[in-house]
């Protein structure tokens, strides 16, 4: 029989199914079978004589006994029950053939191997066709023959078709069941799979929970740690606004008194100092500037919203500067019987970089050097190497051991070991060496061999070989024409203030920024200089005459008066500041000054502005107040014509007093200068409200594409 591919399992499924189906037949063809032929008998019986009558009861006990057995045998023994009944009725035939003597009865014969297909299968069939067979033949060889020929052939025959009908109806029955278990059998095997998939989907939901759980952990943890970001910030503030008060002003008192005794001596009653005296205040006064510059740059780093260090480049002689850096140490490096030797190049050439910080570089390396030899010498030289300038700082000192090298450049790893007397360390001067000659685009290293010395060494590019053909540095000054490096690009800035020029130089380290004081002399200077831009102020429209591809801004650049005059006042100065810059801010004011009040919180500070102001104010016109409140009290009593007023006091701020100034109609008009260590940024004022770009020769959609996103990007910059 043909079957289709089953499934695993589903072929001893289909032998059961096809076991019970074999039985239930059976059950059925006996049950039909009998019933024929007790119907039979009865129809016999009722119009037939009483011998023929007798005749076919007479097969009748056969017939059922036949039945009964089979019937019993049939859930125990399939084929024992289809024997026993097969033989029982080809009996039954016979006996009823013997019986009738007529050759039509052997017909029945022919019904057997249709039942015996159907309820056993072919092999049944084909064994009960050869049954009939021998039994019809029989009947045709006996001496007085019942069956001819034909008969035969037809019983044979008939029994062929019966038992091919009886094959073709089961075959198909047989194969819609087995079809039908398959299909029970792949259902159950999908249903099985379903379940798999459910439970794997199960495990994968369970997953995800745990996963979303952990996700709502990390992003529970990262508000925490943008909560701690943003404290930090908050306290890096604070802390920058502390610095600068508790480190600017004491420095500012210093820098101050100095430059009072070294250039205005008539200002004490005109006491000559004795010269070692000048000589130590000059000192004194020199690296308390360059305190105040490197002070300037840690609060740069904690306010500046740029997020790197601002570089100002100007054209350095690197000899001078390898020559200024040794006569600033000098007497410490000589006060410990150290020799100091410098080997200098004929051949430097002179970089564009940032003379404070890499001045601060060599300080660093030399102090170092020093702190830790106790005889010998300390020697600095410079040499041109390729394309780049390589100092180095030797010296005959106790050397690094091996192991420590690598940690030489972590912050705070320092040797506390070594003498360190007259200038202390904090560990943090080589780290933030290295890390200025790498935002020069430099290397620094260290060869050491422990007991024997130390060399730090580092390199400074040359940009490009135009820069070394410049011998001397030169000052940015505003004039009509000039030179300037070919590789720089070129900003104008209609600038009338030198600090507003130099504001923009810092914050734009990567171009020349030139000023100029009208806007005039900017158009004329950009043509001249082929600029890349021209920038000036807010609502000042494109001017004529601009080279077609220079491009033209208009915005309000950070001012100091600007910044001043947004929270009431009429300038703003950042200390240290000097006499000139003092003076040149009070007669920018109008009106005559003949009474001026003094508001800070130092008494120091207090001092050396009455010492500045002395030489055109009397003293008895210059008013003091210590707070906000007592100035506000001062003002009261004795309207000044100016007042100075610090920005950090007790009680009141520099803001709240003018506020308060600013509601009182007798003080509103009282002009006020603000000094401060702080930056004018800190007031939190913002400069200008557009920024206008625009260029005669028009702008491609490439370039406009590009402005926007620049735009955007530095606007916007919590969703870059």
């Amino acid at each position: 029989m043909f079957k289709l591919p089953n499934p695993v399992g589903a072929v001893s499924e289909f032998d059961q199914t096809a076991r019970a189906l074999m039985e239930q037949t059976s059950r059925s063809v006996i049950y039909v079978t009998c019933a024929s032929w007790l119907a039979l008998q009865m129809i016999v019986g009722t119009f037939a004589s009483d011998a023929l009558s007798m005749s076919v009861w007479a097969t009748m006990p056969i017939l059922a006994l036949t039945a009964a057995l089979a019937l019993r045998l049939l859930s125990r023994n399939l084929l024992l029950a289809q024997a026993c009944w097969q033989v029982g009725l080809a009996a039954a035939v016979t006996m009823a053939v013997s019986l009738f003597r007529r050759p039509e009865v052997a017909l029945l014969y022919i019904a057997l191997p249709f039942m015996a297909v159907v309820s056993t299968g072919w092999p049944a069939g084909a064994l009960a066709e050869a049954l009939i067979a021998v039994a019809a033949a029989m009947w045709m060889f006996l001496p007085s023959p019942l069956l001819s020929p034909s008969y035969w052939f037809a019983i044979v025959g008939g029994g062929l078709f019966a038992g091919s009908i009886g094959w073709a109806s089961s075959r198909s029955l047989y194969l819609v069941t087995e079809w039908s278990l398959q299909s029970f059998a792949q259902a159950r095997q999908n249903m099985a799979e379903a379940r798999q998939h459910r439970a794997q989907l199960a495990q994968v939901l369970q997953d995800l929970d745990r996963a979303y759980y952990r996700l709502e952990r990390t992003n529970a943890a990262l508000v925490a740690a943008w909560r701690a970001a943003a404290e930090a910030e908050r306290s890096k503030a604070e802390l920058a606004t502390n610095l600068s008060h508790e480190l600017r002003t004491p420095l500012n008192l210093i820098i101050g008194f100095c430059e009072m005794m070294v250039t205005a001596p008539q200002k004490y009653g005109g006491v000559v100092m004795p010269r070692e005296y000048r000589s130590d205040l000059n000192a004194i006064y020199q690296n308390a500037r360059h305190l105040m510059g490197l002070v300037n740059d840690v609060l740069d780093l904690a306010r500046i919203d740029v997020g790197r260090i601002t570089l100002s480049r100007e054209p350095v002689d690197m000899a001078a500067l390898a020559v200024e850096a040794a006569d600033m140490v000098r007497e410490y490096i000589e006060a410990k019987g150290l020799e100091l030797r410098l080997s200098l190049s004929a051949d430097l050439p002179v970089l564009y970089i940032d003379r404070l910080r890499i001045r601060q570089v060599l300080l660093n390396l030399l102090v170092n050097a020093a702190r830790f030899t106790e005889q010998g010498f300390v020697e600095l030289s410079a040499r041109s190497e390729g394309d780049a300038v390589r100092l180095a700082v030797r010296d005959t000192g106790r050397g690094i051991p091996e192991e420590r090298l690598p940690k030489v450049f972590e912050e705070y790893s320092q040797d506390n070991t070594g003498s360190a007397q007259g200038w202390p360390s904090t560990g943090l001067g080589l780290p933030i060496s290295k890390r200025f000659v790498e935002l020069h685009g430099g290397r620094m290293g260290v060869e050491s061999t422990y007991g024997a010395g130390s060399t730090f060494w580092f390199t400074m590019p040359v940009r490009l070989p135009e820069e070394r053909q410049e011998k001397r540095p030169r000052l940015i000054q505003a004039e009509p024409l000039r030179q300037v490096a070919p590789h720089k690009r070129v900003i104008v800035v209609v600038a009338p203030e030198a600090r507003l020029l130099s504001t923009a130089q810092r914050y734009l380290p990567d171009y020349q920024v030139i000023g100029a004081p009208t806007l005039e002399e900017a158009v004329t200077m950009a043509n001249d200089l082929g600029a890349v831009a021209l920038l000036a102020g807010e609502g000042q429209p494109p001017p004529l005459g601009l080279n077609e591809q220079t491009l033209f801004l208009a915005c309000t650049f950070p001012d100091f008066r600007r910044a001043a005059a947004a929270v009431g006042a009429r300038d703003y100065l950042t200390k240290p500041i000097s006499a000139e810059e003092l003076w040149g801010a009070i007669e920018a004011v109008d009106g005559h000054i003949r009474r001026v009040l003094i508001a800070d919180d130092e008494p120091d500070m207090v001092r050396l502005l009455r010492r500045m102001l002395t030489p055109r104010i009397a003293p008895a016109h210059c008013l003091e107040a210590y707070t906000g409140r007592e100035a506000l009290n001062v003002i009261r009593q004795n309207k000044p014509d100016l007042l100075l007023l610090d920005i950090k006091m007790p009680d009141l701020d520099g803001q709240a007093v003018l506020s308060a100034m600013a509601q009182d109609p007798q003080m509103a008009d009282i002009p006020v200068i603000l000094i401060s260590a702080h930056d004018p940024n800190e007031l939190g004022v913002r400069f200008g409200s557009s920024l206008y770009v625009s260029r005669a020769g028009g702008l491609s959609l490439g370039e406009l594409v590009r402005g926007l996103e620049a735009n955007l990007n530095a606007l916007a910059p919590e969703w870059h």
